[in-house]
């Protein structure tokens, strides 16, 4: 079973940031473009354009995850210590936090993108 992470296909920032995430996980998930999905995974654009999705289980019951969850929860596919740290997504208060910061950055993506 891979994972699906779908990003932002016209987000240049994304898409590095995927490539990135993928060194560090490099199996277990696959990034799509939402461009290449239209409404595969029954997600709207509106909000395949407000966050990063991770559809877990795509051929059967899908487990949906978004933003700074989605994220986390590839990390923890890698385990050791990305893994701990992609537990803290799911667990308040740095789950609060992190979902803070995602949105943070995602709302800012055309700043961060000079980082990447």
């Amino acid at each position: 079973m891979t994972a699906i992470l779908i990003t932002d296909g016209n987000c240049a920032f994304c898409q590095r940031t995927a490539t990135k995430l993928a060194r560090i996980v490099p199996t277990g998930w696959v990034n799509v473009p939402s461009t290449e999905l239209a409404d595969t995974y029954g997600l709207t654009q509106e909000q395949l354009a407000h966050s990063v999705w991770l559809i877990e289980h795509p051929e059967s019951d899908q487990v949906r995850h978004s933003g700074a969850k989605a994220v986390g929860k590839v990390l923890r596919i890698r385990g050791g210590l990305w893994g701990a740290i992609g537990w803290l997504t799911f667990i308040p208060p740095a789950s609060w936090i992190a979902a803070g910061m995602y949105r943070l950055v995602a709302n800012n993506r055309k700043f961060f993108s000079r980082f990447v």
